[in-house]
């Protein structure tokens, strides 16, 4: 008897305590909605309709419609070709394709600007990092840091970010040998601006004091890419023909600085983006994914449960 039971019972531990909860994985999204003017609205389930006032991506089976003195324009995420959906119109997103169900879809057109850099397939690798692990309840919480092992910046995207623990900790940040006090941070995360490096790429480390005594420092070096000055500048022709597009669009311009390794950039667009369209939750992994990626443990579980939680919910 007790040879059967014990594997239950540890299963059900397990389940109980440091289980995994994840989602099975969601397609990339199908359509960016641009420009919206007038009454745009959008459904996932055609019932139920919310406004468009920013960027808005679509996923197989939404739907989006126009009121009378409404439009937008539907960017195709795999050609990134836009079609105008004209005034009292609408369509559903059928696979990958968009159907027609009223009024007008106009055909495609090039768009000037890059909307898509590469977000399919970084959205299919991000649902990997919405796993949430649940710890137990009052556990101490390790001084054990780790930095993002490529992360690139430059002159006009300067910070440097890592995991902070407590207001009684202060730091050391070293770049190529060179020491620089970092004094103690109330939140969760440690920020830095960076001062102006020669371009290529530089060693960076962190080190955890308390009481002025070296408690922790980071289990592995950094890797620091710094642009040169010609390369900021075709990264800001790229960010202003972005914005030319969609004014109001921080995911699009986060997705482009993600795409370029300019994490802690993206991360600041991205929870901007999350802060004012907390309904987007489907394009949230993507923020999971860039937490992650800078090590930021604390701000990954909260965002992949709460990333969950929604979905759950729908």
């Amino acid at each position: 008897m007790r040879s059967s039971l014990f594997p239950a019972l540890i299963f059900a531990a397990l389940l109980a305590v440091g289980s995994p909860q994840a989602v099975l994985a969601a397609d990339p999204p199908v359509s960016q909605v641009i420009q919206p003017q007038g009454t745009v609205e959008y459904s996932h389930d055609g019932v139920t309709w919310k406004p468009v006032t920013r960027t808005r991506y679509l996923f197989a089976g939404d739907r989006i419609r126009t009121g009378g003195d409404g439009s937008a324009r539907l960017v195709d995420q795999s050609s990134n070709a836009a079609q105008r959906l004209a005034a009292d119109s609408q369509v559903e997103v059928a696979g990958t394709t968009l159907r027609v169900l009223a009024g007008n879809l106009s055909g495609p057109e090039p768009v000037s600007g890059d909307l898509v850099a590469g977000l399919g397939n970084r959205f299919a690798e991000a649902q990997r990092y919405t796993t949430v692990r649940r710890g137990v309840a009052g556990e101490a919480r390790p001084v054990k840091l780790r930095l993002a092992q490529q992360v690139t910046a430059s002159a006009a995207y300067p910070d440097f970010v890592w995991q902070a623990f407590g207001p009684q900790y202060s730091y050391v940040l070293t770049i190529d040998g060179v020491a620089r006090p970092v004094a103690a941070v109330e939140g969760e995360v440690a920020r830095v601006r960076l001062p102006e490096l020669t371009p290529g790429r530089h060693a960076v480390s962190v080190a955890v004091v308390e009481g002025g005594r070296t408690v922790a420092e980071a289990e592995k070096e950094g890797s620091l890419l710094w642009l040169s000055p010609a390369e900021d500048k075709a990264l800001a022709e790229q960010v202003a023909s972005l914005r030319a597009l969609d004014a109001g669009g921080d995911f699009a311009v986060a997705n482009l600085l993600d795409e370029k390794g300019l994490a802690v950039a993206a991360m600041d667009l991205y929870r901007r983006h999350f802060d004012q369209d907390p309904d987007d939750n489907q394009m949230r992994p993507l923020l999971v994914r860039t937490y992650s990626e800078l090590k930021l443990a604390e701000l990954k579980q909260r965002e992949a449960q709460l990333y969950n939680d929604r979905l759950r919910a729908e």
